[in-house]
């Protein structure tokens, strides 16, 4: 709302206020202006950008504060909400949301500078992530966020890192001595949230695995797996009696192996997981075709792939091989390759319809989300109790969180009839225009 002058009477009035000021350079004629004057509407913009950047982390610091994405919104977390509003990546947006709440809380001379346009926002990121490396005491901190400041006003961010690791280094020279300090503990904690584990395709018929943990997880991990990476004599079946030559494969080599038995051996025990009744598979979706017939793959193209639970592609000559000692989970397919359904005759999802609503939807569908499918839900977009039938086209995969966002507040959800994909309806808020259906990322 604004005063009859204009006068802007709210914080959002005034970046309105603001954005409207600055749409009239939009039709500017750039090549008509002086190189001064070019040159210095790029300082001022750059100091521009940085004020900006110091009002959003306070007020995003605040959002997150009184837990309004989570307990208004309905979102997973702040960091969700903003990545969606925010369009960027994933990682900058928990970043952003982090690095917010250490500006407001901790590093106030650093925000401060921001608001003065003496610092970017990337210094002020290397600033903060350079600062939480040092030791706890207070002094030192702060000390060395004063040093790195005066450092900014000579130093891009690049330039700027490398001082902030000098800084740590000589403030920290024993670093196994603050380890046996709280410190430990601190990061310890930070590691457990922050722990991953992604397994990608290296984009030439194989696989990369890259993550981090504890110390702890790695200790766990390390035992499990170092008995069974023990040289195994290399026998020469040609002269099976003959001397033994060591083992051809290295460490790396026999620690994969390790792993890979590991796994192996855990699909073979009789544990299955407490999750739509299915035992632990390596679940494959490919056609008949590929499996009875040699296709010449070059000449097939993707069209022919076959598909993991978790979206990896297979040459049809793997999956022949996976399928000489795997259960097979058959998936009635109609004649447009469509999954067919149970209709009514059951409540409850079946093993072959969760495998394909997880097929279709990988993770949960909720914007943002992207907890995995064990922790999912199929939830009936049509009540079940209201004739909504137990079939593809009447579930969407949800976290345990976002199923209970979509039965208890006014978030709705939809496959699109394109293309059937879900895609979400937010609530609609006082005063606000009337909210547009947000389409999930395609999962092909």
């Amino acid at each position: 709302m604004e005063q009859p002058t204009g006068t802007p009477t709210t914080p959002a009035g005034v970046v309105a206020c603001a954005d409207r000021v600055l749409a009239e350079l939009d039709e500017t004629m750039w090549v008509a202006k002086s190189s001064e004057e070019l040159v210095e509407a790029v300082v001022i913009a750059e100091k521009l950008r940085a004020h900006l950047a110091a009002l959003e982390a306070a007020v995003v610091a605040e959002v997150h504060a009184r837990g309004v994405a989570k307990q208004e919104l309905a979102w997973g977390s702040t960091a969700e909400w903003f990545t969606h509003l925010a369009g960027t990546h994933r990682g900058t947006g928990h970043q952003t949301i982090r690095h917010a709440e250490v500006l407001v809380h901790e590093r106030a001379a650093t925000h401060a500078a921001m608001v003065a346009g003496r610092v970017s926002p990337e210094q002020a990121a290397v600033i903060v992530d350079a600062v939480d490396r040092l030791p706890t005491d207070p002094g030192v901190r702060a000390d060395g966020e004063e040093f790195l400041l005066d450092a900014a006003t000579r130093l891009n961010a690049t330039d700027l890192a490398k001082a902030a690791r000098h800084l740590v280094e000589v403030a920290d020279p024993d670093a196994a001595e603050r380890k046996t300090e709280k410190e430990l503990d601190r990061q310890d904690r930070a590691a457990h949230h922050h722990r991953f584990l992604a397994i990608v395709e290296d984009g030439a018929g194989g696989i990369r695995l890259r993550g981090r943990g504890t110390v702890e997880d790695g200790a766990a991990i390390k035992a499990a797996l170092l008995p069974l990476t023990k040289p195994q004599p290399a026998i020469d079946p040609q002269d099976p009696d003959g001397d033994q030559p060591t083992d051809p494969r290295d460490h790396g080599a026999r620690l994969w192996d390790a792993l890979v038995e590991t796994c192996r051996h855990a699909l073979t025990t009789d544990l299955p997981p407490d999750c739509h009744g299915a035992r632990p598979r390596i679940a494959v979706t490919t056609s008949l075709e590929a499996l009875q017939q040699k296709i010449d793959w070059a000449t097939l193209g993707t069209t022919g792939a076959a598909v993991t639970d978790d979206g990896l592609e297979l040459t049809p000559a793997v999956v022949r091989r996976m399928a000489c000692d795997a259960d097979l989970i058959p998936v009635a397919l109609g004649t447009r390759g469509e999954v067919l359904d149970v209709g009514r005759t059951s409540r409850l999802v079946t093993p072959a319809i969760w495998r394909a609503l997880v097929c279709r939807d990988r993770h949960c569908a909720f914007p943002g989300c992207t907890r995995p499918p064990v922790m999912g839900h199929a939830h009936h977009i049509r009540h079940w109790a209201d004739h909504g039938e137990t079939s593809l086209d009447n579930l969407v995969l949800l976290c345990g969180h976002h199923h209970r966002t979509i039965h208890h507040t006014p978030w709705q959800v939809r496959l699109n009839p394109t293309d059937g994909k879900p895609e979400f309806l937010p609530p609609q808020r006082p005063g606000a225009p009337p909210p547009t259906w947000i389409r999930t990322r395609l999962r092909e």
